[in-house]
């Protein structure tokens, strides 16, 4: 059966012109070129004979390929320089989004606001962290954030000296090392309160916190809700836009 996976073959010319679509694509996201990555975006999708290997009318083989567009662009912006996790947390939630699409019509604008978001996130890394320490200080972060992360785990990892390292923190992020750290940690929870059953405790722990009780206190300071508060908004937000649609 696996031999026969890949029969009747498609047309050659058509495979290239979806391997030159999706490269040209990627590029488009890469230089922050919304309005170009949209046209072209659009225009593939109005040439039949250009994704003739993509089962148009099948509902679920567009998403399909939809959703590999979305991890072929997340694994290009993170070779660019965007935290795996921002990236990867992108993808996921874009995944679900067009897995909830009821139409094609859907499918495709998920799509474009896919782009979109993508080139944002290129963007922000261009703008806010230009120095190469930086840069690798924030993926450590990320990488590492259920650890017991120290500022001194941290500029060992960059090969700077504690206090340069500091100063030269606060100069690109605008905030503290420490404000940093608890903000990543703040915003992975938020998207483990919406996204996933795991507990409040275990999502505490899952993000770096030892106490629930400070991590409480710390998500409502960021938030102005408590954990729970927070994920019951957001359940309660998603069912009613779910009875909406």
């Amino acid at each position: 059966m696996i031999n026969n996976l890949c029969y009747p073959k498609p047309n050659l010319d058509d495979i290239y012109r979806v391997y030159e679509f999706e490269l040209a694509l990627i590029e488009k996201v890469l230089d922050g070129k919304t309005n170009e990555a949209l046209e072209l975006y659009e225009d593939f999708f109005h040439k039949h004979s250009a994704y003739n290997i993509i089962d148009i009318n099948n509902l679920n083989c567009l998403k399909s390929y939809i959703i590999s567009i979305t991890l072929l662009i997340c694994h290009n912006v993170i070779k660019q320089g965007v935290s795996p996790y921002n990236a990867k947390a992108k993808y996921h939630a874009f995944a679900k989004l067009i897995e909830k699409s009821l139409s094609s019509v859907e499918v495709f604008e998920a799509g474009k606001v896919m782009i979109q978001g993508y080139i944002k996130q290129v963007m922000l890394n261009a703008v806010s962290i230009s120095n190469t320490y930086i840069r690798k200080a924030i993926d450590y972060i990320h990488d590492h954030l259920g650890e017991d992360l120290t500022l001194d785990d941290v500029a060992n990892h960059v090969g700077l000296s504690k206090c340069y390292f500091c100063t030269q923190f606060k100069k690109d992020m605008k905030m503290s090392f420490t404000d940093y750290l608890n903000y990543v940690r703040i915003q992975k929870s938020k998207y483990l309160l919406c996204n996933t059953d795991k507990s409040v405790l275990d999502i505490a722990i899952t993000v770096g916190f030892n106490s629930q009780s400070y991590f409480t206190t710390l998500f409502k300071k960021h938030t102005g809700l408590s954990p729970m508060e927070f994920r019951n908004l957001k359940a309660g937000r998603s069912l009613k836009a779910g009875s909406e649609g």
